[in-house]
């Protein structure tokens, strides 16, 4: 059977791509390489704790958000439960030098009217700030359908200004710079990287609603399962894609699995990292130009992660998350210094049943050397959490632990890069669309990081295949 479109790989950007071809009636198989759809969606389980370890919250599900309407789109309302996180304070902020914390409430005027009140003689820098990013996020076309199509987004997201540029010329207070920057945690990008349009679509999202889902990402993979199904895509898991066929005069066959099948189809979505889709291309379907220039595509910072049970519950993370600096500088070169003076970001993990947090994931951006014992990495984590966050000594209980070679080898990211592809400024990534006929690109490294990123790339993808402006009519339609 001849299908008309095959997607490679089945994360969430993978998925959204298969569903929303197959609603408009095109034949798809989606090939996943991993033994079942969305295997860094569901994590894992240990002593009666799920861990996250593809989701942990999100912006813009809010009733008539960005996210909340992609998902009436592709049929998921029905199968996701949201939940909001803390409206007091979803997210805070700790500086252990300093001996600050703050916390993001809920809403843009919330979170303005506290800034002030913590930094009250830079009411013009916060207020400045918060009207450049709800300014930004509000002219995205897919994070907001009734937005004018923006042909200069793209090339605004490539030369900046900077996250950091933009703080600069704003404020020169350090701890408030900071504190507007720890959203790069959520990207693993530096502040002095990141555009600052770039940093608006992701935080902006999480200032107007932060929300976890019931059950976690398990409960969204079993809703893109059950879609899937309904919508009769042929969905192949355990099978790699081993390579991407081009007919002798140049124009896409299909692809080529691992046991040798081929799959014969008119047009390939591929969601997996750029350098892996280069190396399933044969020699001349792209110019050595572009092959470099993919190639050369910096990844986003790798990381080492603390999953650990406890016997008690843990109220703390309830509904909310920690982001936690040594000091204000190491916002700056992210990653850079040693584990122990990197910034340390812990949310919960939930009991397999549901119920209050009873565990939590600790994930710590680093480029140091991986040891060669992983269980001195663990009691390294376990004394950074015990030093800057005393109040959940308490709940190391078991843990466990993943360096930047399990993300290598589980998050398929060549460089062991937390987020896989970084978007900098001045690094010109790959678009949807590539210069091989019916051959089109999806994922993290088109648009952005994170579920509603990897959802948003499939809907940009398919704009590409489907039209924009109709895909845009009917997405307008689900407000």
């Amino acid at each position: 059977m001849k299908h008309d479109f095959a997607v490679i790989g089945a994360g969430v950007s993978g998925m959204t791509c298969a569903l929303i071809l197959a609603r408009y009636g095109y034949r798809v198989a989606l090939v996943e390489k991993a033994g079942r759809t969305a295997p860094l969606l569901r994590g894992f389980s240990r002593g009666g704790v799920h861990f996250d370890t593809g989701f942990h919250y999100t912006g813009g599900l809010n009733e008539g958000g960005p996210l909340d309407i992609l998902f009436r789109f592709l049929g998921l309302s029905d199968h996701v439960t949201s939940f909001p996180f803390d409206e007091e304070g979803f997210d805070v902020f700790r500086c252990v030098r300093e001996g600050f914390e703050f916390r993001f409430p809920a809403g843009y005027e919330s979170i303005r009217e506290r800034l002030i009140d913590a930094f009250p003689e830079e009411r013009p820098a916060v207020e400045a700030y918060l009207r450049a990013v709800r300014a930004d996020y509000d002219s995205a076309p897919y994070l907001n359908p009734g937005a004018p199509s923006d042909a200069g987004g793209a090339f605004r997201k490539i030369f900046g200004p900077t996250l950091s540029e933009t703080l600069d010329s704003l404020t020169g207070n350090e701890l408030l710079k900071c504190v507007l920057s720890m959203h790069c945690l959520l990207y693993g990008v530096s502040p002095e990287e990141v555009p600052f349009y770039q940093h608006a679509c992701i935080a902006g999202g999480y200032y107007l609603s932060a929300r976890g889902i019931r059950g976690g990402g398990r409960s969204l993979a079993s809703g893109f399962d059950a879609r899937l199904e309904k919508l009769g895509v042929d969905v192949r898991c355990g099978n790699g894609v081993a390579g991407i066929s081009v007919e002798p005069g140049g124009g896409l066959r299909g692809i080529r699995l691992e046991d040798g099948t081929e799959l014969l189809c008119g047009g390939v979505v591929s969601t997996v990292h750029p350098r892996s889709m280069l190396e399933m291309l044969p020699a001349g379907a792209f110019r050595q130009a572009d092959k470099r220039r993919i190639g050369e595509l910096e990844d986003t910072v790798p990381a080492y992660m603390l999953f650990s049970v406890s016997d008690l519950p843990v109220p703390s993370l309830e509904g909310r998350n920690l982001f936690v600096f040594p000091d204000i500088d190491r916002i700056k070169d992210l990653g850079n210094g040693p584990l122990s003076h990197s910034p340390l970001y812990v949310t919960a993990a939930y009991e397999t049943a549901g119920g209050a947090p009873r565990g939590f994931i600790g994930i710590i951006p680093s480029k140091e050397e991986s040891p060669p014992f992983k269980r001195e990495i663990v009691a390294r984590m376990e004394g950074i959490v015990r030093m800057y966050c005393p109040e959940l000594g308490g709940a190391l209980g078991h843990t466990e632990g993943s360096t930047p070679s399990t993300l290598r080898h589980f998050g398929n990211s060549p460089s062991g890069g937390l987020y896989g592809v970084k978007h900098r400024v001045g690094q010109r990534n790959p678009g949807p669309m590539t210069r091989l006929k019916g051959l089109y690109l999806a994922g993290q490294a088109v648009t952005a990081p994170g579920v509603l990123g990897a959802a948003l790339s499939g809907f940009v993808a398919c704009g590409c295949i489907l039209g924009h402006d109709r895909l845009m009519k009917e997405l307008r339609g689900c407000r």
